[in-house]
């Protein structure tokens, strides 16, 4: 499974960027809502939660805190700073877990006045597919598909049929439901009749045409043998 180019990362920097100044006595607050779910597909390759506040104490220093663990800045940056109309714009990545879904917390707080604190809540999810049972009797027989992590909900996940590095055959999946870009279906193992021998990879994705670098993808490995009851 794979997030590429913006979606992977470690934690990174906040940027103080200009903006119009806020009442002075208004609280802290996002200026942008987060996601509700955000993606984690492998230890550093989890989705950036972009982060937007105003209100703070211009030019304050500002810790940020996820799961309320203070997050530190990468070596050679910068501390997450308030800019001069005290706003902050910037970005850390999600939490990484393995499996499954959960909630997590993102706080920002002044470091010299933790009561000017603002906190917000999200889901992540780990991107994966699994199929059951995983030996089937053949490779016509249905199994169930199950997975999650395709949060774009207008667009199809696909499945890409893939041998020996090239693709034979693409067909759409389902719709991804829920915060978390969920999907169960019931579809035969493989679309078509005879596959070759040997072992097959299906890249599961939300790309109509099969591209080996999509932006967001997971596989299943799959055996083929010549004794029915072998395919894993």
């Amino acid at each position: 499974m794979r997030l590429r180019h913006s979606l992977a990362g470690a934690v990174v920097a906040l940027l103080a960027v200009p903006a119009a100044a806020a009442a002075a006595d208004d609280p802290p607050a996002f200026t942008k809502p987060l996601e509700k779910c955000y993606v984690s597909a492998a230890p550093g390759q989890t989705e950036p939660v972009q982060i937007k506040a105003d209100n703070f104490m211009p030019l304050a220093p500002i810790n940020v805190y996820l799961d309320e663990v203070l997050i530190t800045p990468p070596p050679g940056t910068e501390p997450p700073t308030a800019d001069a109309n005290g706003e902050l714009e910037g970005r850390v990545s999600a939490p990484y877990i393995a499996a499954g879904q959960r909630f997590f917390t993102l706080r920002l707080a002044e470091k010299n006045n933790d009561t000017a604190t603002i906190q917000a809540r999200a889901k992540v999810t780990a991107l994966s597919v699994a199929s059951s049972p995983t030996r089937p009797r053949n490779t016509s027989t249905r199994v169930r598909f199950r997975g999650r992590g395709f949060t774009n909900r207008l667009t199809p996940i696909f499945a890409h049929y893939v041998f020996k590095g090239r693709e034979r055959q693409t067909v759409r999946i389902a719709k991804p439901f829920g915060d978390c870009g969920q999907f169960s279906v019931r579809r035969r193992q493989f679309p078509f009749k005879s596959p070759h021998t040997g072992t097959w990879t299906v890249q599961f994705d939300q790309e109509k045409a099969y591209n080996p670098q999509a932006p967001v993808f997971t596989q299943l490995k799959i055996v083929v043998t010549r004794k029915p009851g072998r395919r894993t």
